[in-house]
């Protein structure tokens, strides 16, 4: 279990992780937990075929995910999907929490950060989806092209799948 080395309050150096994950700081005695980022991300169905993105950056430059981004601290997971969607493609979606299918912990980028992602189902309700900030290109793809596609995550494959299914 990684943990932080010093304390991201006061900077002194953090004692042993404890049975729990956490560690507790000498100084100022708050415990720190290295806990995943959470993300949030969708996909939205027209005509049978997903809306998937080509990556621009690193991690996994080049390979296709689906739209979706970091939240920021406190905000709302289906509001920071709708801003996340609206920066990387410049369209305004709809979901609600049961439209969330998936919550997947993995690892993102080289130094293994934990995220949450959440995937979701959403709606387009305006815009024409443009490829911006994060974002090289877009793709839509039908069920059949599924295996085809280069995917970054598998669990992004897997909620694509789902959600053309109907599953």
């Amino acid at each position: 279990m990684r943990a932080f080395k010093h304390c991201p309050t006061c900077g002194s150096k953090l004692g042993e992780p404890t049975g729990e994950g956490g560690a507790r700081c000498d100084e100022c005695d708050r415990l720190w937990h290295w806990n995943p980022a959470p993300t949030v991300g969708c996909v939205i169905v027209q005509d049978d075929r997903a809306l998937l993105t080509v990556r621009a950056r690193e991690p996994e430059k080049g390979k296709v995910d689906i739209p979706g981004g970091f939240l920021e601290p406190g905000e709302d997971p289906i509001a920071g999907l709708k801003r996340e969607l609206r920066e990387e493609l410049g369209v305004d979606v709809e979901a609600t929490v049961s439209d969330c299918l998936t919550m997947t912990p993995h690892e993102y980028g080289e130094r293994g950060d934990f995220v949450l992602a959440l995937g979701f189902r959403a709606r387009l309700v305006a815009g024409d989806p443009q490829p911006s900030d994060d974002v090289e290109a877009i793709r839509w793809i039908g069920r059949g092209e599924l295996e085809d596609v280069d995917f970054a995550w598998e669990h992004d494959r897997e909620l694509v799948r789902m959600v053309l299914t109907g599953g």
